[in-house]
């Protein structure tokens, strides 16, 4: 198969393998959402018990997979280009691993109800994409190469079958070939199948 028919093959499996992952957000943000909404509603009718199981066993899981999915896809376009991006990233993450904090013995109900307006904010934001660039001098270099998108689709499912913690994996390999490809600009994997430009 020629370069160019290869190339272009790759990059329609590339944007849908792209539209899977941004389902994946998606999905993993609503679920996270709901799961909040339940937590609160839970509380408000003094389950507490029922509560923290639906925290344990959905929230969490939930709120550390949107962060994941966020981050590969911030990571593709850039984590400082525009606003929008770098504060949705950086309340997410918050909220992932701070969210617990909220739902202290005595403000189980005032703590759903910042969890669900905070997660509400953020759907806006991603919707909306407010504020501009942050660094417009700063080129996109989005992921052309298929196997990036296979492998951050098929560690979740692996996550889930084999018990392991394995986000970090590709999150780490992908911060680490985004970072070659902004020191070196033409040299990195990302760019094109084959390492071409």
């Amino acid at each position: 198969m020629p370069v160019t028919t290869r190339f272009v093959h790759s990059a329609g499996v590339t944007k849908k393998l792209r539209q899977a992952l941004v389902l994946l957000h998606l999905m993993t943000a609503f679920g996270w959402f709901a799961a909040t909404v339940a937590v609160l509603l839970l509380t408000a009718h003094g389950q507490v018990e029922a509560a923290l199981l639906v925290d344990d066993r959905l929230l969490a899981d939930c709120s550390f997979m949107t962060v994941y999915t966020g981050l590969m896809l911030a990571a593709n376009w850039g984590f400082t280009r525009f606003w929008w991006i770098t504060v949705k990233l950086v309340t997410t993450i918050g909220l992932a691993l701070g969210g617990r904090a909220l739902f202290h013995d005595g403000m189980f109900v005032a703590g759903g109800v910042l969890m669900v307006a905070a997660i509400a904010a953020l759907a806006w934001i991603g919707r909306m994409k407010p504020w501009g660039q942050l660094r417009p001098h700063v080129q996109a270099k989005p992921w052309r190469h298929p196997a990036i998108y296979v492998v951050i689709l098929a560690t979740p499912v692996l996550d889930y079958v084999t018990g392991l913690p394995l986000q970090a994996i590709p999150a780490a390999a992908v911060l680490v070939l985004a970072s070659r490809t902004a020191r070196w600009p033409g040299r990195g994997v990302l760019s094109r199948p084959g390492g071409r430009r």
